[in-house]
């Protein structure tokens, strides 16, 4: 059985108190109530053990931990079979891999997530997502699938800057520090978008060569990052004139 979980091999520093960090949801154990402990095992053998429910007063479990304590299913992901051959089995160092061709969700499965009134980050969120503004895809290898519909190489390649704020300048530089192309929120699709195109393109509007680049983001709020990528582009035949 795989629970959504990481491994405690010793169940934390005591099990059978919550309170050291052991995994009572999957255990049991002892819960700290207002009238004192209480001890409830977790029961594994049955499909319904609301005898078994941690205590409704208990103050040591957290409401995701009374979830998995009271589920049939603790938060279990996967369960597995291992098929044993007489003849050998594993070893230490062996390595079992599990391949999954289809998530076992169904439409029972609830799923929780939080937004900001209005959508709006914080200022601490803003720098948060500074801190990974990234390019993509990188290497850019021959062209970019995105603006192709039935998957032959395209003509109009472009990477793409994620996690931008609103007000950026981004700078393109070859290896050798020649400035090639300054972008900016104008470039952007909306002023407000976490993402920029780059199609490539210097200032010339010529199309930049296979290389190695460099791109300074710039942002008046949150300083500057660095990035560097590469870009492969397709071999072309050009035609005489």
């Amino acid at each position: 059985i795989i629970f959504n979980s990481p491994y405690d091999p010793n169940g934390g520093d005591d099990p059978y108190d919550p309170n050291s960090g052991g995994q009572i949801e999957f255990t049991g154990g002892a819960f700290s109530t207002p009238g004192g402990e209480e001890f409830v095992w977790a029961d594994i053998t049955k499909v319904s053990r609301s005898a078994k429910d941690a205590p409704e007063d208990a103050t040591s479990i957290t409401d995701e931990q009374r979830a998995i304590f009271n589920s049939p299913w603790f938060n279990t992901m996967y369960v597995v079979g291992l098929q044993r051959d007489t003849s050998a089995f594993y070893k230490d160092g062996d390595k079992f891999i599990i391949p999954v061709d289809k998530y076992p969700y169904t439409e029972e499965d609830v799923y929780q997530f939080q937004t900001t009134q209005g959508g709006g980050l914080t200022d601490n969120q803003e720098r948060d997502l500074f801190n990974k503004v990234n390019v993509y895809p990188n290497p850019l290898y021959g062209f970019n699938v995105a603006t192709s519909y039935d998957n032959s190489p395209s003509d109009e390649p472009f990477v793409t800057f994620s996690n931008l704020p609103e007000e950026i300048t981004v700078r393109v530089y070859s290896l050798s520090g020649q400035l090639l192309r300054t972008l900016t929120q104008a470039n952007k699709t909306l002023p407000t978008s976490p993402f920029l195109r780059w199609d490539l393109l210097n200032e010339s509007g010529l199309r930049v060569a296979s290389g190695l680049y460099l791109a300074i983001v710039s942002s008046p709020k949150y300083g500057e990052k660095i990035l560097k990528f590469s870009i492969i582009m397709p071999e072309k035949q050009i035609q005489k004139f």
